[in-house]
């Protein structure tokens, strides 16, 4: 992976990248050989690395530089239980490489029954109230599983869990509907809903495709809002995503990370969404690995 490239995007938001940055791309260079993806984020708090295995020899590689970082063995263990429940999946780990270098995140990716999801979160401290609410978003995008979980290194422990639904030509105002019941459901206001929706259309129109709607779940307790990722976003779409999140000075960023890294699309484009409006956007940029 090129350095000076990763030194080159982050700089876009005055951010630098960690010391620790050789040490990480040599320990995870496996992994990051076969897929390897950047997080861009409109707080510009960080910059987060991205990548996938099946080998557990690369989640304990994950899992001691976080050590390295000072994650606490409480927020380690964590990770390692979702490692062992979820033996036999995908396993994703992100990792932030420049700015704040504290936390990072694992999730598993398959589709795991929602009666295994369900004890294994209650196993960790979620409440009934949590557990009632991810049995409510299943209902509602008509699962029997989760497509995604995930827990961040965090105390307390916080978890996400990701549910997909497909948008079809022709299904809009299902798609609609389903999304509008879904953020209900997480606590967003109406005038929330009613200020995302505009942007769904613009974002939804790409079919058929897949959405990913995930939820988090922090101290046991559920939160409010959501995060609903788009596949396949174009760069100009991006540019509209932060307009409309009142964060125009931002819009060139897209553009600029699209060229450095010789794109012309997110591979997924996120849109997080508070209470009352749409509050921050996620980019996913895959990466070209080289050799370091």
């Amino acid at each position: 992976m090129d350095i000076e490239r990763l030194r080159q995007l982050c700089s876009l938001q005055s951010l630098e990248v960690t010391q620790d940055i050789d040490e990480v791309l040599h320990r995870l260079r496996n992994p990051l050989a076969e897929y390897a993806e950047l997080e861009l984020r409109s707080d510009g708090k960080h910059v987060d690395l991205i990548t996938l295995s099946e080998d557990p020899n690369a989640v304990d590689e994950f899992l001691a530089i976080l050590k390295d970082r000072g994650t606490p063995e409480a927020d380690c263990a964590i990770m390692i239980a979702l490692a062992n429940f979820g033996a036999g999946c995908v396993v994703g780990m992100k990792l932030p490489i420049a700015g704040s270098v504290s936390g990072g995140e694992m999730y598993i990716r398959g589709a795991i029954p929602l009666s295994e999801v369900e004890y294994f979160l209650a196993q960790r401290g979620v409440g009934s109230e949590a557990i009632a609410q991810i049995s409510g978003l299943a209902q509602i995008f008509e699962k029997d599983y989760t497509h995604i979980l995930a827990a961040d290194a965090t105390s307390p422990p916080s978890f996400s869990v990701f549910f997909t639904t497909y948008l079809v030509p022709g299904d809009e105002e299902r798609d609609r509907d389903r999304l509008q019941q879904a953020l209900a459901k997480t606590g967003v206001t109406e005038d929330g809903i009613e200020k995302f929706l505009p942007l769904h259309r613009l974002l939804g129109a790409s079919r058929p495709e897949t959405l990913y709607f995930s939820w988090r779940i922090k101290d046991g307790k559920p939160t409010i809002g959501a995060k609903i990722d788009y596949a396949g976003v174009r760069l100009g779409l991006v540019s509209e995503m932060l307009t409309g999140i009142g964060v125009a000075n931002q819009a060139r960023l897209p553009i600029k990370w699209g060229t450095q890294l010789n794109v012309r699309q997110a591979n997924y484009a996120g849109l997080v969404i508070g209470s009352h409006q749409p509050s921050g956007v996620r980019a996913y940029f895959t990466i070209p690995s080289t050799t370091h």
